[in-house]
């Protein structure tokens, strides 16, 4: 796999971590919408964050909350009120999974979405910014060698000198195979070398070495 792919390949697994979180918050909201069932929950304490931030805890019936476990919900100033007076809250639940709700008069957040568009709108740029460094690197085109020795195993890095004698010696990783060549990847560029009746041992992705006349 080339260093671009991997680099594509690494930018978007951060971007599904990254969207995961508002996806199943997404789907969660829509399986409360098309299969909740509505019920009335005992308000078991209220109180306030801020001025205009109210929270209400609640207990679910036991036939939708077996284990009668405590749930909260920030709410608009109208639900808490009327919890506060009445000590109850209508809440719509999946019934067989009570961290699936929402509360009647609740109030959501965007911070959540605005941090994952920034997010999402910086990986679009590193990856525009890999697309567009792969471009200027296709269009170097590849140098090509004639080996002079069979291609053998490296340590893993990109090497181009000129020997003494005037040929070259170069390693990288083996990018591609094909009938009497290969082809080195150095990272700012390839190398293609024509075996030239010489071996290669030296499998796909692995680093490899090689020395013979530069051509081309």
């Amino acid at each position: 796999m080339s260093r671009r792919l991997k680099a594509l390949l690494l930018i978007a697994i951060v971007a599904v971590m990254v969207n995961l979180p508002l996806v199943h918050s997404s789907w969660t909201a829509w399986r409360v919408d098309r299969s909740g069932v509505d019920v009335v929950a005992a308000v078991t304490d209220t109180g306030t964050v801020t001025d205009e931030a109210y929270l209400v805890e609640f207990r679910m019936p036991a036939e939708v909350d077996p284990d009668q476990q405590l749930w909260t919900a920030q709410v608009d100033q109208a639900t808490y009120d009327d919890a506060v007076a009445t000590e109850q809250v209508d809440v719509r639940v999946i019934s067989d999974q009570p961290a699936a709700y929402r509360v009647e008069g609740e109030v959501t957040s965007s911070l959540g979405l605005v941090v994952t568009v920034f997010v999402d709108l910086l990986l679009l740029v590193a990856a525009l910014l890999v697309w567009r460094f792969a471009g200027i690197r296709r269009g170097r085109p590849d140098l090509v060698l004639v080996a002079g020795e069979d291609v053998r195993r490296c340590r893993t890095g990109a090497v181009l000198e000129e020997l003494e004698d005037g040929r070259h010696r170069v390693a990288g990783e083996v990018c591609a195979i094909e009938e009497g060549e290969i082809v080195l990847d150095l990272g700012d560029r390839r190398v293609r070398v024509h075996l030239d009746g010489h071996d290669n041992q030296v499998g796909y992705q692995q680093p490899a070495q090689v020395t013979g006349r530069l051509v081309g």
